[in-house]
């Protein structure tokens, strides 16, 4: 599955693409995507994968969502969004906070000595940035997963439409009749087609010696 993600995200076209293409539901398609809009709308890049994973053993026992089509969908968040994103939620995390911004020395922050000094700096800012951004993000978060699951959803089914794709479980119903079809044929008694032709050589048998007779 990781493989096939790997494969998906060479562009945003693809990507959507191949998740609407895939081959489940499209009730577990969309909440596979909603639940990767979520992770992918935290700042968590760099474990999002871990996450996902996460998510699918823990929701097993409750529910079923597409592993691929959330993985795929935590792409949101790459190179070219993130600084953005980042920024957004900080900005909106530090809005709900007081004071959040005036706690922040940048210039202090960025001048350290040694490994301790590094590790000081790294440690405060990641309080005081992480914090309002993680609140910034958790409020934006279920909003993008909230859109994500009804969109999704209608694309799929447009999808198929327009693509002439049989709907998910066809394939299944088909294989079902064909394991029936076999089963009828299966039981019914072997030695029957073979008395079949028997009776009817019989019958032409006798019908060519009456003939015979008859022309004598």
């Amino acid at each position: 599955m990781l493989r096939r993600v790997l494969k998906l995200t060479t562009s945003p076209r693809t990507l959507l693409r191949s998740v609407l293409a895939l081959d489940d539901s499209p009730h577990a398609i969309a909440l596979g995507v909603a639940i990767g809009i979520f992770v992918g709308l935290t700042p968590s890049v760099g474990i999002q994968t871990v996450l996902v994973l996460a998510l699918i053993f823990i929701c097993r026992p409750f529910f079923y969502f597409n592993g691929t089509a959330a993985m795929a969908s935590t792409y949101v968040s790459n190179p070219l969004t993130m600084a953005p994103m980042y920024y957004f939620w900080y900005r909106l995390g530090a809005w709900f906070l007081p004071n959040a911004d005036a706690d922040v020395n940048f210039d202090a922050l960025l001048q350290f000595e040694g490994l301790a000094g590094w590790w000081e700096s790294t440690s405060t800012l990641a309080v005081q940035v992480g914090f309002p951004m993680l609140i910034g993000a958790l409020l934006t978060a279920p909003f993008g997963a909230a859109i994500a699951y009804p969109l999704t959803h209608h694309l799929v089914r447009w999808f198929r439409n327009s693509s002439g794709a049989p709907p998910s479980g066809s394939g299944e119903t088909l294989d079902k009749s064909d394991r029936v079809d076999e089963s009828h044929a299966s039981s019914s008694p072997p030695n029957s087609v073979d008395a079949t032709d028997r009776s009817a050589a019989t019958t032409i048998s006798a019908s060519t010696v009456t003939k015979t007779a008859a022309g004598q």
